[in-house]
């Protein structure tokens, strides 16, 4: 596969991106002593909610010379850092469309920052990290919320990492619960554990990567070849000390455990990004062999709330609009975006296509349910600003009649062996999909009164250089 010429970020790990947030005034230090107990979360919210900066707890109470950071990743300034690019939702959206169709091969180096210390056997002791209780209601410390969790498919060997949460039980035992299921239920179909690995505190595209929907390509590549791509520089890997497990040689910290077949805990309650607290009755029991991490480690963490440290509404969408073009043939579809409300699964989407005919809508809509089964899906003319509310409900009370509205029927992922007490994810309406487009609904419509995006682009441009706020 052919690389596209692209600019290399200007960090190698989670250390030097949080020295570009800080020379940009994007990250503070918080030198007074801050509880793991609500207290951290409560203020990550709050920071949030002002809109900045990225926050390094230096102080955390029992965990002297342990710090913490969260609120790295959820503004386009620090995205724009991150990614090397200019501070533009469409410039960032490109990088990562771009990534995900020339990934970069990872390289495996002979050792790396995170084998600096290493904890084996009974010298593993999860508490030793500072961990929050990030929500009121959760039932222990989640260690795992920014985190890749590493495994490999035992069919085809290929390695994934996804981001998947985990409660600590007790110093050497943790929770697992996420997409991981169908490759532990190939192994138990065997009788095989199933080997795992948890980095924690790795750059923030790896850790993008890891929450994102990206799919193995033609060539086995998937998470981290797609950072390799947006950061443009390959990703170097380490094998683990216990398993075969190859890891990010730059993470603050790396867990190393196994799934034993058949063993199953409750887990949570935790707050979730959908809105709503989960407990899984029926969760994944990792039993930690090993602790590797660097010299004075920095652990990542964020909470999990309908607005988080983490832009799912860029990275959806660049996965998805990929995605359905590929897989339906309709080069009609021009945009996707999935705004950050909606989670867990269900949510909605918005595609913007170039109509060729009547049918076109119904055929788009079709073609993302078969993606994503439970979304809401609404259709927009290709002029339509995705990101903007605004400009989408228009289209949808201006254009959507009583037959412009179509039903689906919920599906549930067949895969996951997850028994939710609060029966979420079982009571998950049917989508409904929308066509709001303008074509073909209306005699001499008039021209949109807007600023076009060519103008708009400029004059953000012009905006800046006034030196406007």
């Amino acid at each position: 596969m052919a690389v596209m010429a692209r600019t290399k970020v200007q960090y190698k790990d989670l250390r030097e991106y949080l020295d570009l947030l800080e020379e940009q005034g994007l990250l503070r230090h918080v030198t007074g002593e801050v509880d793991l107990e609500h207290e951290i979360g409560a203020l990550c919210t709050v920071g949030m909610e002002k809109g900045g900066p990225a926050l390094l707890f230096e102080n955390v109470k029992g965990y002297k010379g342990k710090p913490l950071v969260s609120n790295i990743i959820y503004s386009v300034e620090q995205l724009a850092l991150a990614f090397n690019t200019e501070p533009d939702p469409d410039k960032i959206y490109e990088r990562i469309v771009e990534g995900h169709k020339n990934r970069i091969p990872s390289v495996v180096v002979e050792t790396g920052p995170c084998k600096e210390e290493q904890l084996v056997g009974d010298a593993v002791d999860l508490y030793e990290m500072p961990t929050p209780v990030w929500h009121e209601l959760d039932g222990g410390p989640y260690i795992a919320t920014a985190a890749g969790v590493i495994d490999r498919d035992p069919d085809t060997g290929i390695l994934n990492m996804g981001t998947y949460r985990c409660m600590i039980y007790d110093k050497q035992t943790l929770s697992l619960t996420g997409q991981i299921a169908p490759r532990i239920a190939k192994n138990e179909a065997k009788g095989l554990p199933t080997q795992v690995a948890v980095a924690i505190g790795m750059d923030p595209l790896l850790t993008l990567a890891s929450g994102s929907p990206v799919a193995v390509d033609e060539n086995g590549y998937m998470e981290y070849e797609a950072a390799g791509a947006w950061r443009g520089t390959p990703t170097e890997l380490v094998k683990c000390e216990t398993n075969d497990l190859l890891v990010p040689a730059n993470a603050e910290y790396i867990i190393e455990g196994e799934i034993l077949p058949g063993e199953r805990r409750v887990e949570g309650p935790h707050g979730e990004a959908g809105g709503f607290y989960g407990q899984n009755m029926d969760a994944f029991v990792v039993h930690v062999k090993c602790i590797t991490h660097r010299r004075n480690p920095i652990n990542y963490g964020i909470i999990c709330l309908l607005e988080e440290d983490y832009p799912r509404w860029l990275f959806r969408s660049g996965g998805f609009q990929d995605r359905v073009r590929r897989d339906s043939g309709l080069t009609s579809i021009k945009r996707a975006f999935f705004p950050e409300l909606g989670g867990r699964s269900w949510g909605g989407c918005i595609i913007a296509a170039a109509i060729d005919d009547p049918d076109e809508p119904k055929r788009i809509i079709d073609a993302a349910w078969k993606i994503t089964p439970n979304r809401w899906v609404i259709v927009v003319d290709e002029d339509c600003d995705l990101r903007n509310w605004n400009d989408v409900m228009w289209r949808v009370v201006t254009a959507v009649r009583p037959e412009d509205i179509y039903t689906g029927k919920a599906e549930h992922d067949s895969g996951s062996t997850r028994a939710d007490e609060y029966d979420i994810d079982t009571q998950v309406p049917d989508p409904t999909g929308m066509n709001a487009s303008f074509k073909f609904k209306f005699k001499n419509l008039a021209p949109i009164n807007r600023v076009t995006p060519a103008l708009m682009s400029k004059a953000s441009a012009r905006w800046r250089e006034l030196g406007l706020p």
